[in-house]
């Protein structure tokens, strides 16, 4: 009885055994092949470089098509499209793939070794705005596809980068790692027992059931979003910083725009670590994460945004949202503030001093994530305070 009650659940444990896994494995097998969801050698549907003809392109996921968690501007893109182009981008569940419904926190560790060990010169990025340390690292346990190559896009410019959809899979997991192999989480060392956990989605009602009578909503959004970054190197994913990369950032959903400043020519776009569920402050290592059957972007090189735009930033359809990103989570509220306050001095034209005021008295700040070394917060603008008519005509995509 207990095992009958067991399979009825939508969650998927780490003590499953292959065999009840089998009995869900047909249903996420057929998926699976109509959709090319999966990274493997073995199950990709090869999509690489299927350049549409016009303005809309396709970039499937496959291991031709991605790399594991890090950044390199010597990698050689994968897809070369035009500044204003639309990209339907395919992505992959993390480590290449290999986490699918069953893979256990045993799993997951001896997969992820063995992406360490064949990324051993992967550096954290060192960078005095974010306080991050050259520190060895190995690679992230994420799998991102890309890069690809804006024409157009040099360094100093703007990579606007509209989320037009996401349209995620079927099933997502989330996990804290075993203390002994990786040490991440807000409160790691109160608990140090790994585990995955595994979870079906119901995609025509976005939700999905945490335990039975508990239900979490689902809203994509991906987890990495980026450029490559200015130096020579490989640079591991998991802190973000200058060229976004590993943001977490929850508010980053369908018909958000994301503004990144461009450090080499072609930008070298990648997107991965594709994120279906997230409180304000992922803190146990994961969101609910995945693999997206597309996340559909366009991608256009801004040149008129230097002077406003020296670090990631976003637009919501109701909030601007500037970004602070520090090794000390204070220091990362300082830099959101900070930007908050840039952003409304040069876009709005409002004296600093009275930005500081409204900043306290308007702006929301949210804990962006508390796991990926370098810590976020992120500053909310609500736009609904701008009525004057000078003031309302920019409150879409940026303007100058």
């Amino acid at each position: 009885m207990a095992r009958k009650k067991r399979e009825s659940h939508v969650t998927f444990d780490d003590d499953v055994d292959r065999r009840m896994f089998l009995k869900y494995g047909a249903a996420f097998s057929t998926a699976v092949a109509m959709s090319g969801l999966i990274c493997q050698n073995a199950t990709a549907v090869d999509l690489t470089r299927k350049d549409m003809t016009g303005k809309h392109k396709v970039l499937g996921c496959n291991p031709q098509t991605s790399t594991d968690g890090y950044w390199d501007n010597t990698t050689k893109p994968v897809l070369e499209v035009n500044s204003g182009d639309v990209v339907e981008i395919e992505t992959g569940t993390h480590l290449m793939g290999q986490m699918i419904p069953g893979a256990s926190i045993e799993d997951w560790m001896k997969w992820f070794k063995e992406v360490i060990d064949k990324t051993p010169e992967t550096y954290t990025y060192p960078d005095t705005l974010t306080g991050a340390k050259k520190l060895k690292r190995g690679a992230g346990h994420h799998h991102l596809t890309g890069p690809i190559y804006v024409n157009g896009a040099e360094p100093g410019d703007i990579l606007q980068v509209e989320i037009l959809e996401i349209v995620p899979t079927a099933y997502g997991f989330n996990l804290n790692p075993e203390t002994s192999f990786v040490k991440l989480g807000l409160l790691a060392d109160e608990y140090p027992k790994g585990k995955t956990r595994w979870y079906r989605v119901d995609l025509k009602n976005m939700k999905f059931e945490f335990a039975p009578g508990i239900e979490i909503p689902v809203r994509p959004f991906p987890g990495t979003i980026g450029v490559e970054l200015p130096d020579a190197g490989m640079w591991s994913n998991v802190p973000p910083g200058r060229h976004g990369g590993n943001l977490d950032n929850k508010d980053l959903v369908a018909g958000t725009v994301l503004y990144l400043p461009v450090w080499v020519k072609g930008a070298g776009f990648k997107t991965g670590d594709s994120h279906l569920a997230q409180g304000h402050g992922e803190v146990n290592l994961n969101a609910l994460e995945g693999a997206y059957r597309n996340i559909t972007v366009r991608l256009t090189a801004r040149k008129d945004l230097k002077a406003l735009v020296d670090w990631p930033m976003a637009s919501t359809p109701t909030h601007w949202m500037t970004m602070g990103m520090h090794t000390d989570l204070l220091e990362s509220t300082k830099m959101a503030v900070r930007k908050a306050i840039t952003f409304l001095n040069k876009y709005y034209g409002m004296d600093p001093l009275e930005a500081y005021a409204f900043c306290s008295m308007a702006v929301d700040l949210h804990v962006t994530q508390l796991v990926d070394y370098t810590l976020g917060i992120h500053a909310m603008i609500p736009k609904t305070c701008f009525v004057g008519e000078q003031y309302a005509k920019k409150n879409g995509l940026l303007l100058v």
